[in-house]
């Protein structure tokens, strides 16, 4: 796939589309954090749309665990992300991460920079399948500070009739940036090759691809009960 659109966020990525396979919250973050750490070994940024097993809470590195057993529904399971943000319910959400190694100029933007660009092509990817009347929270408004994200819009965030339809939080390594962003509508409600449509907005050279995990992914932390208990 082939696009030559200018200014585009990255100049090559592979797709990896994981939806076939539901994943557990603990599988789901264990993977996207694998998948930065390898970046040694794949150093061309992953992008990848992946589903929950069941429903899911998950909530933010910096939250307090009082927080999100707060938020928690009847039925849904518990997982911290490794990245910031609010309270995410992953019922009838679609969950995108993008992985991007420390080499690419794209991980020199600062992070208000970076939101916005990958808020700016996801706006793009969802205008091209006829979702309209997108806008976006303005960088100077203030930034919540917990909460359902959902509810919570933060700057770069993407709106939809006053309503919050897409947001995201960033973790930053040696090894790169790990972007997890969650967009607030129901599968059915986008266009088949919708991750082809994201892949195309933020890269010019796109491969559709599934990995082979060279980093061992860290499981048994995710599953451990400290893991969601440590704040």
């Amino acid at each position: 796939m082939k696009d030559e659109s200018p200014a585009l966020p990255l100049a090559a990525l592979r797709l990896w589309d994981d939806r076939a396979r539901a994943g557990s919250g603990a599988w789901n973050m264990a993977v996207d954090e694998a998948l930065l750490t390898g970046m040694a070994h794949s150093p061309v940024p992953v992008l990848r749309i992946y589903r929950w097993e069941r429903p899911t809470l998950s909530f933010g590195y910096f939250l307090p665990l009082a927080e999100a057993l707060a938020a928690l529904s009847p039925g849904e399971t518990l997982i911290r992300r490794w990245t910031g943000g609010g309270l995410v319910h992953h019922a009838a959400a679609v969950t995108w991460s993008l992985v991007v190694p420390h080499a690419e100029s794209f991980c020199r933007l600062r992070p208000g920079q970076s939101y916005a660009q990958l808020h700016l092509a996801l706006a793009l990817a969802l205008g091209g399948m006829g979702l309209q009347e997108i806008s976006v929270v303005p960088a100077e408004a203030a930034a919540p500070t917990g909460g359902l994200c959902a509810e919570a819009p933060a700057p770069g965030d993407l709106l939809r009739h006053g309503r919050k339809l897409a947001g995201a939080g960033q973790r930053r390594t040696r090894q790169g940036l790990l972007h997890q962003g969650v967009l607030f509508l129901a599968e059915q409600d986008l266009v088949p090759d919708f991750p082809e449509r994201l892949a195309r907005v933020l890269a010019g050279d796109v491969t559709c691809f599934t990995p082979a995990l060279v980093q061992e992914i860290p499981l048994a932390r995710y599953e451990n009960a400290l893991w969601n208990a440590r704040r």
